[in-house]
């Protein structure tokens, strides 16, 4: 009765999750970065991106489908996970939550993104491990070709497989390790550059900083204890990430997303810290816990909640790429206006994927006083941009294609 009833609160929270998150998209534009790989990137992410969109209609959920759907395919992957891992079928129920409340997981689930791929990867490789006590050797072998990502993953395999003398599935992580490096591999020409803020500072994005912390200790703490699989890969990202921000820019939507997949060592210590002690002493680190969480929810509940700082401060409002484009858009449609062009060739690439062709005689053009002017974006009552409708210069005219 309890796995029954664990189970189906986690069938509801997740129909929550799901809920929030197309909430999300129905909020947001596409960003010009993604606007430009999905009119001129030939990579399989974007190739995908262009199927979906094209066969399940034309607007923003078909476009970020595939996404969400591997994203729910690792909230049910963690949870599976957890369910051999952890002690009580209730704490895969908070390893779940903490996962969908981790800022970077939201953000990245949403979006045109390989992480969530990436993540897929190495939580499929981590419950087979669990679930079948082998070392996974498939997924991993074609893994080698999918991306630079992928090499996290057989840097862990490599750590883990030398602790347990395997010199087999070591030089298998070797051989793996080697070919994508060779494939994809990573830029370290140019002069050393340290981008070891940056870097960290992404890692407190994607954890929030409470969280990022005691999560590192609960992965030391594993390694030496334990001898979990998922805390190598999760170490393994980690660490080689902030190694190699020291000299150069790392990418981080590529390298970093295998690091969640040890969340369930950091909910096992949690409960571990709370449990081993008498009741009486148990407050302080349940306060601890419901802290770390917390603050996470809050970190999460900004980005679902991100246009209320519009009320604050517009000029520095971090999404304000993933807006404007959509409900520009919608605007310009509802003035009769099928085509136009703009000086700014990003926010032109948003308006071109909601059909708005930049072919035009007409130019739109930023005002800064909000006086005078021919369309505006509002929100929450506030105008946040506008813009007024002018004839384009002739050498605009005579080019008006250019993709950037």
């Amino acid at each position: 009765m309890q796995t029954l009833g664990t189970t189906f609160l986690f069938v509801l929270l997740l129909i929550v999750h799901i809920a929030s998150l197309l909430f999300n998209i129905s909020e947001m534009s596409i960003h010009h970065t993604e606007a430009f790989g999905f009119f001129y990137d030939k990579s399989l992410l974007f190739d995908v991106a262009r199927w979906s969109y094209e066969t399940f209609g034309y607007n923003d959920f078909a476009l970020r489908a595939p996404f969400l759907a591997l994203h729910t395919l690792n909230v049910c992957l963690l949870y599976a996970i957890s369910r051999i891992y952890l002690k009580k079928p209730i704490d895969s129920l908070l390893c779940v939550f903490t996962f969908m409340m981790l800022p970077g997981v939201v953000f990245s689930s949403v979006l045109i993104s390989k992480a969530t791929i990436i993540m897929s990867i190495a939580l499929i490789c981590v419950y087979w491990q669990l679930r079948f006590k082998r070392n996974a050797y498939l997924l991993p072998a074609i893994s080698v070709f999918l991306d630079a990502g992928c090499s996290v993953l057989f840097l862990g395999m490599f750590f883990y497989a030398l602790r347990h003398k395997n010199t087999q599935y070591m030089v298998f992580a070797l051989v793996c390790f080697a070919i994508n490096m060779n494939l994809f591999g990573i830029n370290v020409s140019g002069h050393p550059q340290s981008y070891f803020v940056d870097t960290l500072g992404g890692l407190i994005f994607l954890f929030s900083p409470l969280l990022l912390a005691y999560y590192i200790y609960s992965l030391i703490y594993s390694l030496k204890r334990y001898d979990d699989f998922m805390s190598y890969v999760s170490v393994s990202a980690i660490v080689f990430v902030l190694i190699l921000s020291l000299r150069q820019k790392v990418d981080i939507e590529t390298l970093i997303p295998m690091s969640v997949v040890g969340l369930p060592v950091l909910i096992k210590q949690f409960l571990s810290d709370i449990r081993v002690r008498l009741p009486q002493f148990r407050r302080g680190y349940v306060v601890r816990l419901v802290c770390i969480i917390a603050f996470a929810c809050m970190q999460t509940g900004v980005l679902y909640a991100n246009k209320l700082v519009y009320l604050l401060d517009v000029k520095s409002h971090f999404a304000k790429s993933y807006y404007y484009g959509k409900d520009l858009a919608h605007k310009l449609k509802a003035m009769g206006i099928r085509a136009i062009q703009t000086q700014d060739k990003r926010l032109e690439l948003q308006l071109r994927f909601y059909g708005i062709s930049n072919n035009a005689s007409k130019m739109l053009r930023p005002t800064t006083n909000c006086v005078h002017y021919d369309v505006s974006i509002e929100y929450l009552g506030k105008i946040i941009a506008c813009y007024e409708i002018i004839q384009a210069p002739q050498s605009v005219r005579q080019n008006p294609q250019s993709p950037h």
